[in-house]
């Protein structure tokens, strides 16, 4: 009976009480009697024992599926142990002693493997593994022990510890290979589906597995020792191919062939087999290669997993950015009209265009509106700014500019702000070449920084705004005489949203400044520095591209 009948069985048998009561335990019979029949088949090769392979078979299914785990359920196994041993002839006392000896390794290892959990027992990480090979070497004792107590009574002979470890290590041997595929076999097989995954496979798909039954072909021409290995690359393909389950299954293969064909001809390899040692000494051996593509498809297995859930936490943050600049935009561009408005008539009325308003009072008050609401708008533009550039719908139209001209209008726009703070705004005189680049843009930077030079400067301090030609790049310097910004502070000065220094500080400021500038000046292919001084000021330096035929008139004068 194949994995996907049993498990189909098995997944039926929950239909209805009295059905899964019946089909639940005859899935466990049948599935342990046709694996200890199929090592009696093998037995006269002298490799295979007639019921070891049976054990594995039975833990993985009572892991891998806990609800055929019932009493009924090892009640059926042991059935079926003993009519598997009465058909070897063997008397009732002797099979019953071999049943509890099997069934203790299988309890053993189905205590310990059914506290893992579902990713360990699919042996998804590496670790999960570790875990399985620890688990069951526990089990595996677990009937060394009780074979090498039963040693004398079953076999006449005295117990000893190479009894212990051949019992021990036999079973060890035959759960490593088995197991694993039992632990990684689809839940269903629907052979409609499969033969339509058979007929996309590409031929670069299928080169591993025709790679690997090949070098199975060619092992016994080889001859000698070393032919035994002739298949581990190709298993290690096929493992970093497949996956596990069908690394598990090749391996099942790969054994199976392997002491089938040795067992045949043991002197063309240069073995011997006539003692249990030798015979030991091959199935461990065995058992040591079949690690190694089970250990490879479970790292593959696990890096798969952490990439599935990157991308999956990145596509989240991109959904998350995406819905937060929808809603910024939203909200700017519904409070940017009744700002408009709030602005406007606050104008009009602190200036008295229409007549006085009374007492000087609704004067002060009017303009402490006026002064509140350009705040508020201009917060409202650097929002809307930001989620135009990260949404990337805000585009910007370079042109030939006087550079100049640009940043006197800049400071025009903020001495007002000076003014008030008792700060002095002026420009260097030196070279203020035309540049390349969207003039909005270049002076909404511009505003921003000495803005921010302003709000954070004492009276009677000056920001001032000078430039160099570097090649073919115009830099502008804002420097201002303000607190300056601490080493601690400045990886995070930039970040959207995010404020250096004390509560007064980030009172004054948005956190949207910075970081709206560098990505402006990023998109003219350029970038944003800051050089800050406690106690001396702060000096924010940024480029520009020269006009083409300034930069040709610059690249001449260096030549």
């Amino acid at each position: 009976m194949s994995t996907g009948q049993i498990v189909s069985v098995a997944d039926r048998s929950a239909s209805g009480p009295l059905r899964a009561r019946v089909a639940g335990p005859l899935v466990v019979a049948a599935a342990v009697l046709a694996a200890a029949l199929l090592g009696i088949v093998l037995r006269p090769v002298g490799l295979l024992s007639a019921f070891w392979p049976a054990n594995a078979v039975l833990l993985g299914l009572f892991v891998r599926w806990p609800r055929l785990a019932t009493p009924a359920g090892w009640l059926a196994a042991l059935v079926a142990y003993v009519v598997a041993d009465v058909a070897t002839g063997s008397a009732l006392v002797r099979t019953l002693t071999l049943t509890g000896i099997n069934l203790s390794g299988v309890i053993v290892g189905f205590l310990l493997l059914s506290r893992l959990q579902a990713d360990d027992v699919a042996l998804k990480r590496p670790t999960s593994v570790i875990s399985v090979i620890v688990m069951v070497a526990l089990a595996s004792i677990a009937v060394g022990i009780a074979g090498a107590t039963a040693h004398p009574f079953l076999f006449r002979g005295a117990a000893s510890p190479g009894v212990f470890f051949f019992w021990a290590a036999t079973e060890l041997a035959n759960y490593m290979i088995i197991l694993p595929v039992m632990l990684t076999a689809p839940s269903r097989l629907q052979p409609a589906e499969w033969s339509r995954r058979i007929a996309r496979v590409r031929p670069a798909e299928a080169a591993p597995l025709l790679a690997y039954l090949l070098s199975l072909a060619v092992t016994p021409l080889m001859g000698g020792p070393g032919a035994l290995a002739f298949a581990v690359p190709t298993l290690l393909w096929c493992a970093l191919t497949y996956g596990r389950a069908a690394a598990a299954l090749l391996n099942l293969t790969f054994a199976v062939w392997t002491l089938l064909v040795i067992g045949t001809n043991p002197q063309a390899f240069g073995l011997s087999l006539e003692t249990p040692l030798a015979m030991l000494s091959l199935r461990l051996g065995v058992m040591l290669v079949a690690l190694g593509p089970i250990i490879v498809a479970s790292v593959m297995a696990a890096r798969d997993a952490l990439l599935q859930e990157a991308t999956e936490a990145r596509k989240a943050a991109e959904d998350a950015m995406a819905a937060r600049s929808l809603l910024l935009a939203t909200m700017t561009h519904e409070l940017r009209s009744p700002l408009t408005s709030v602005v406007g008539f606050s104008s009009l009325m602190s200036r008295q265009t229409h007549g006085p308003l009374g007492s000087p009072k609704y004067v002060d008050y009017a303009q402490s509106i006026e002064l509140a609401g350009s705040h508020l708008a201009d917060l409202v533009t650097d929002l809307l700014d930001t989620a135009r550039l990260e949404a990337g719908r805000m585009e910007l139209v370079s042109a030939r500019i006087a550079s100049g001209e640009v940043v006197e209008q800049a400071l025009r726009l903020v001495r007002g702000l000076a003014l008030e703070s008792g700060v002095t705004v002026a420009s260097v005189p030196g070279p203020w070449p035309d540049v390349w680049a969207d003039p909005r843009a270049v002076k909404q930077v511009l505003i921003n920084l000495v803005s921010n030079g302003i709000k954070f400067s004492d009276p009677d301090s000056s920001v001032t705004v000078s430039g160099e030609i570097v090649g073919d790049r115009l830099v502008i310097h804002v420097a201002d005489q303000g607190r300056g910004i601490s080493p601690a502070d400045l990886p995070r000065v930039g970040r959207a949203y995010a404020q250096a220094g004390d509560a007064e500080s980030r009172r004054r400021g948005t956190g949207l400044g910075l970081s709206l500038s560098a990505e402006l000046v990023r998109q003219h292919g350029g970038a944003l520095k800051l050089d800050s001084t406690v106690g001396v000021g702060t000096r924010v330096t940024f480029d520009l591209p020269l006009a083409p035929a300034e930069a040709s008139g610059v690249s001449g004068a260096d030549g």
